[in-house]
């Protein structure tokens, strides 16, 4: 595995088109500096609809580019293969400019390229509902060097940051997304992609999730902090008609969530409703603030009002919902892998419940396609883990479930879970973690605990009707967090000695 990935750009042809929100004229070509557009919205209509012999480059001169009447840019119907993409990129760097809120509606070959947008402060955006950055129906998205910003104001945070959903193919790299009453990143039904080198923070529910049968990504290498909610998390609860064939089970499949660090946020690293999920290798600080420091749990499907005529479809595929469409948190997880994370919260503070929220075994209502028990621990891997968190007679298991009313205690083996990871026996000592550093100390308490060896998913034993793509059963990650080699029997967490 890859864990320091950068999507392949190469040496595309591209069509110059200039914007300058000061000196620039709609009336003008865009074609050179001199020659600049006032609006995005005046460059994007300078762009044919179907790909040509070349690729677009919108270039942002400094200063703030303003919005539409409706506070929102909607860019639509743009098909460019990937070797020629349209390409939105700053003139002199994402410092330089502000961008208002922008939608990419069923467009494929987008790179968006240092640049800063900020809210514009409007609820009654039309269509996307307040998101700062959005993708709907798109593939082969690029976001790198991004800075989102969520402003609070007189209407407070926008609803969400940046959000994909219903796309294929997205890769965020080096970006920062803050500021939402929601989410600061939000994949929902997104398939194939990375989420590398990024900062999200100050939330109101999650930093960051994937979910809704989003499937095949890496997250690695990313801070998530100042969150209500988890920190990352794979899975959560959907729309059963937001769905995208053949991913109609679980909530999030094949996911990998390495080498990132959490802190200061309502949990750590997290899955509701998880396929093939490794969460592994991270460093958690100060997390459970509002639940526990870890949580394995249910995920949900439902819908709200009128029956959607796609769902009868996704129940003959073979798809995962309560027949009357009420949100039931019992989409299960199998094959989760949690080892070699370090959990640190330090004297005085703890997390609000257990240290582990492990949902027990929920009973299924007839004709959902589901057996007639979900589980969360099937194929569960819990080992090598350092939890430092409280006192030495809190709780180790939670019923997560219970901030959905339902009772399902966990059923799991909590001796065999104590014998195989650290909790509170070792209290890790990082470098400077009130400052940042949320490096091991060399030579300190962590280097007692070995890591676990990972063994990789078997593959095979995911649902049939419909099949879904194996995805990546490897789950060897051979660098830290600062790209160096982790030589064997190294420290856990994010960082390597």
């Amino acid at each position: 595995m890859d864990v320091a990935p950068a999507y392949a750009t190469g040496n595309p042809v591209l069509k110059d088109l200039w914007v300058d929100p000061a000196a620039g004229d709609d009336a003008a070509s865009g074609r050179s500096r001199a020659e600049a557009l006032r609006t995005l919205g005046a460059a994007w209509a300078r762009i044919p609809r179907e790909g040509c012999a070349h690729g677009w480059r919108v270039l942002c001169a400094p200063g703030v580019h303003l919005p539409p009447d409706n506070g929102q840019w909607l860019f639509d119907d743009r098909a460019y293969a990937p070797e020629r993409p349209i390409v939105f990129q700053s003139e002199k760097g994402a410092a330089s400019l502000e961008l208002p809120q922008v939608l990419f509606l069923r467009c494929r070959g987008i790179q968006v390229l240092d640049l800063t947008f900020k809210a514009t402060g409007n609820k009654q955006v039309i269509p996307s509902d307040n998101i700062v950055l959005h993708f709907v129906y798109s593939q082969d998205v690029l976001v790198r060097g991004v800075t989102a910003v969520g402003l609070e104001g007189p209407n407070g945070l926008p609803l969400l940051t940046v959000k994909a959903n219903q796309c294929q193919r997205v890769y965020v790299e080096d970006c920062d997304f803050s500021g939402a009453g929601g989410n600061a990143l939000n994949f929902g039904a997104v398939h194939y992609g990375h989420v590398v080198r990024s900062r999200f923070h100050k939330t109101g529910a999650e930093c960051m999730y994937v979910k809704g049968g989003s499937a095949h990504h890496l997250i690695a290498g990313n801070e998530m902090f100042d969150g209500k909610n988890h920190g990352v998390l794979a899975g959560q609860g959907t729309g059963f008609q937001y769905m995208i064939p053949p991913w109609l089970h679980y909530e999030a499949y094949d996911v990998k969530i390495v080498n990132n660090v959490v802190h200061d946020a309502g949990s750590g690293i997290a899955t509701t409703g998880g396929y093939n999920i490794l969460l592994a290798w991270n460093t958690c600080y100060r997390v459970g603030t509002s639940r526990d420091t870890i949580v394995i749990g249910m995920g949900g499907h439902g819908w709200f009002g009128e029956r959607p005529k796609i769902v009868d479809e996704y129940f003959a595929l073979g798809g995962w919902c309560t027949p009357e469409g009420t949100e039931l948190y019992n989409i299960p997880c199998k094959n989760v892998t949690v080892c070699n994370n370090v959990i640190y919260n330090p004297d005085g503070f703890e997390s609000r419940h257990a240290h582990i929220g492990l949902s027990g075994p929920v009973k299924n209502p007839p004709g959902c396609n589901l057996p007639e028990y979900s589980r969360a621990d099937d194929g569960l891997v819990l080992r090598g883990n350092a939890i430092w968190n409280g006192a030495k007679d809190k709780p180790l298991l939670d019923d997560v479930e219970n901030m959905y009313h339902l009772a399902a205690r966990p059923t799991a083996d909590a001796a065999a879970i104590l014998r195989e990871n650290a909790v509170n026996t070792l209290r890790p000592e990082l470098i400077d973690p009130e400052r940042g550093d949320f490096r091991p100390v060399p030579g300190g308490s962590l280097i007692r605990l070995a890591p676990t060896e990972i063994a990789d998913f078997p593959g095979g034993d995911a649902p049939t009707r419909p099949p879904v793509p194996a995805g990546t059963l490897d789950n060897a990650v051979p660098l830290d967090r600062a790209g160096r080699p982790r030589a064997q029997n190294n420290c856990i967490g994010a960082y390597a000695f």
